[in-house]
């Protein structure tokens, strides 16, 4: 699972903000089950790390909970806040707390952007005892035949950056630093299912998003994007996603 550690690349990690409002517009929110397992116990303040456009904090705010977001990333910020949400900028490991302090702290699809002991660290001192830290990332796996087209795309294209359309809810995960820190106890990882039906301008949108895929330069993108395209065209218009939200959380003791 995507537990890749790319924070030395600061550059990508703040190059989001120039698509925002595609992000906003392609990426997917996630699975109310996961909201509600959060939530299972009660939550006075939340904060949400990369919090991207608000699409979890958004969330945890239309369910009662006091969120504060944080990103490093001005424009993202903006869009964040243009729907009603809470932020500050700054990346997670700088961010100055003020003393303020949490019983849940939400990542999502942002943690691998974030330098690893510096943000444990900074997790053990935001939580109140008995606070939860959840990181979690979506997939979008499609159907096998479709699969199979891109990455003959892919492997002709792009070959150095991930096929999106796998399910790698299987594969083996990098070691969770969570798991093994004295001050947190981790729970089983778990996957929430999902399905979503696209079209190919919409599958389009959503792989452009992806930082490996936008830096491959225009040129590059757009033969990719439209090749993929021309496959899902090719499938009836239709890309059938059945895709899954990961899930890593541990509690602070």
């Amino acid at each position: 699972m995507p537990l890749e550690h790319l924070h030395p690349d600061r550059d990508r990690a703040v190059s989001f903000g120039s698509s925002a409002g595609a992000y906003d517009r392609f990426r997917p929110g996630y699975p109310s089950a996961l909201f509600d397992d959060l939530l299972a116990t009660r939550v006075s303040a939340a904060l949400d790390v990369g919090c991207g456009t608000g699409k979890v904090a958004i969330d945890l705010l239309g369910r009662g909970v006091p969120t504060l977001g944080i990103d490093p990333d001005p424009r993202m910020v903006d869009v964040a806040r243009r729907r009603g949400a809470v932020v500050e900028v700054s990346c997670f490991e700088d961010w100055e707390d003020a003393g303020r302090r949490f019983d849940l702290i939400t990542c999502g699809h942002a943690w691998h952007w974030i330098e690893p002991a510096r943000g444990l660290d900074k997790a053990v001192r935001l939580l109140e005892r008995g606070g939860r830290i959840a990181r979690f990332w979506n997939f979008h796996a499609v159907q096998p035949d479709l699969l199979a087209e891109f990455e003959t795309i892919y492997a002709d294209v792009a070959p150095s950056i991930t096929v999106i359309g796998r399910d790698p809810s299987h594969d083996d995960d990098a070691p969770d630093p969570f798991a093994t820190h004295a001050a947190f106890t981790a729970a089983s990882p778990r996957v929430y299912r999902w399905r979503r039906r696209m079209t190919s301008a919409q599958w389009a949108g959503l792989v452009a998003t992806f930082a490996d895929h936008r830096h491959l330069g225009s040129e590059t993108l757009a033969r990719l994007t439209s090749a993929l395209q021309d496959a899902v065209e090719r499938q009836n218009g239709v890309v059938r996603v059945h895709g899954g939200t990961y899930l890593l959380s541990a509690r602070r003791r």
